[in-house]
């Protein structure tokens, strides 16, 4: 089978030196891609953390990305000319951009900051005004016309098992996904759930996260 694997943290600018990004390492999309690698499969991984990458063979694809936009490029010259059996999408990407930058003036009203340059550290304030970013995990269906099996990741914060289930298996859903992973920051590095398109879902322990879905899918 072939198979791409996303992982890592994007990162937006908020000037030509300064960027905003999560708390994500990339680390479970690597142990997944390693563990398909492991089982015969094809695998390409789109990472923001190649340094994670254990297997040195040339046969394990690895794409490294910084930036939004540059996981959104690669994710789509991937998908629309790869001819992908199977997608993990497991990176954690950035929600919103960076538009513009304002600072306050004495009299109280805003003016733009030049955000093409080093902004300044002379500002008493600065606001962001800041985008949502397109969601990539609802472009790989349409309009990238993916047809194979789509696996989404979902993470949040401070509610209960049942709200995330809940909240998970109307996201599978709103992408057109075959399977979730739905953790919560609280306990993400302990277990995860993954659910299906019937609704069903297992709790999986973080370390059997890769196994599981191999068995899933495969």
């Amino acid at each position: 089978m072939k198979v791409l694997v996303t992982t890592g943290s994007t990162v937006v600018p908020i000037d030509q030196v300064r960027l905003i990004s999560n708390i994500f390492t990339g680390k479970t999309g690597t142990i997944i891609a390693e563990y398909f690698f492991s089982q015969g499969d094809n695998v390409t991984l789109i990472t923001s953390n190649p340094k994670l990458v254990t297997i040195s063979d040339f046969r394990l694809g690895v794409i490294p990305f910084r930036t939004y936009d540059d996981l959104l490029y690669e994710m789509e010259k991937e998908i629309k000319g790869g001819a992908y059996d199977i997608v993990i999408h497991s990176a954690a990407v950035s929600d919103y951009k960076v538009t513009d930058v304002y600072t306050r003036n004495e009299d109280g009203t805003l003016s733009l900051v030049d955000k093409d340059k080093k902004i300044s550290s002379t500002h008493n304030s600065l606001f962001l005004e800041m985008k949502p970013t397109l969601k990539i995990i609802d472009l790989i269906r349409k309009p990238w016309g993916f047809t194979g099996k789509l696996v989404k990741f979902k993470l949040e914060v401070g509610i209960s098992d049942e709200e995330l289930i809940k909240i998970a298996k109307k996201s599978r859903q709103t992408s057109e996904a075959d399977y979730i992973v739905a953790n919560c920051l609280e306990w993400s590095h302990d277990y995860a759930y993954i659910i299906n398109r019937k609704g069903n879902y297992i709790h999986v322990s973080r370390d059997n996260i890769a196994v599981k879905l191999w068995r899933a899918l495969i």
